[in-house]
């Protein structure tokens, strides 16, 4: 199953999605947070950026492709979450969603739409769904996971779309990724419930980077020289929030994402899974 083989185009393809929506009449958003944060927050005014700081604890459980026979795994974290604002400049973390710190700043908000330019120490969502799991494969000696791009956030009717494009500025491998979000929620007395479905592009730059295993390497190893291809990726997430009181916040989230066979078709993974679940719970303080 090679369904995931693509190439950069689809990045223009974003781009100009995002244009033809801009074109349209929506209610409002948020800007500069995590499309996650807008809709467990139920947030929707432009311009008012919300400042706030929260700890808490994370208990996830899991299953998907890795490099050993063992497909599922259970992780307990502390998490940090927050996002400040000055002078349209921002510093961000969603942990939750996998997000690591962002700074950035609002280049354009209006009524419908905002436009944030970033650069952030993340790579991904099936690599934050797979627990990080690829990240380290083979990129040893390297420096970590830094990259700049943008960020669109709008709205469509109830709906938030978030695109997102970034680029790596570490000078490793120049690779790329894009990815567009789109999610809602559904408030049921103080619950409040959320899905999200997604699809996220990845470079053959930045995949073979991580997965990829050179000539030199294979002559050095048991490993089959393999060379790694662009990747497309889907995810979706159900999940809802729940105010226990008005410092306290518990949520839940159940995720599936797609596993492109341009990474588990690499010789690193012994389980080949094309796709990966996860079930996390949080229990979060807000200061």
């Amino acid at each position: 199953m090679n369904l995931f083989n693509t190439n950069k185009s689809l990045i223009s393809h974003l781009s100009l999605a995002a244009t033809i929506l801009a074109s349209a009449s929506f209610s409002l958003v948020s800007s500069a947070n995590d499309i996650t944060r807008l809709i467990r927050g139920d947030t929707a005014q432009v311009g008012t950026t919300e400042n706030y700081l929260e700890q808490g604890v994370m208990h996830s459980r899991g299953s998907g492709p890795s490099l050993k026979n063992e497909k599922s795994w259970t992780e307990s974290t502390l998490i940090f979450n927050g996002s400040y604002t000055w002078n349209d400049i921002f510093v961000e973390s969603y942990n939750e969603s996998g997000k690591g710190l962002s700074f950035g700043y609002h280049a354009f908000t209006n009524e419908n739409w905002a436009l944030d330019l970033k650069a952030t120490t993340e790579w991904g969502q099936y690599n934050f769904e797979n627990n990080g799991r690829y990240a380290s494969l083979n990129n040893h000696g390297y420096s970590e996971p830094f990259t700049i791009g943008a960020r669109l956030t709008g709205a469509l009717g109830e709906y938030i779309v978030q695109f997102e494009v970034a680029q790596d500025a570490t000078g490793d491998h120049n690779g790329t990724t894009a990815s567009a979000l789109l999610g809602r929620n559904w408030q049921v007395d103080d619950w409040n419930f959320h899905t999200i479905v997604g699809v996220e592009y990845a470079s053959a730059k930045l995949n073979d980077f991580y997965v990829g295993i050179s000539q030199d390497r294979a002559d050095a190893s048991p490993l089959e020289a393999f060379e790694a291809n662009a990747s497309l990726n889907f995810s979706s997430e159900v999940g809802v929030t729940y105010p226990v009181s008005d410092d306290w916040e518990f949520r839940a989230t159940v995720r599936a994402a797609t596993i492109s066979d341009e990474i588990t078709d690499s010789p690193y993974f012994s389980n080949k899974d094309s796709v990966a679940t996860s079930f996390r719970t949080s229990l979060s303080y807000e200061f």
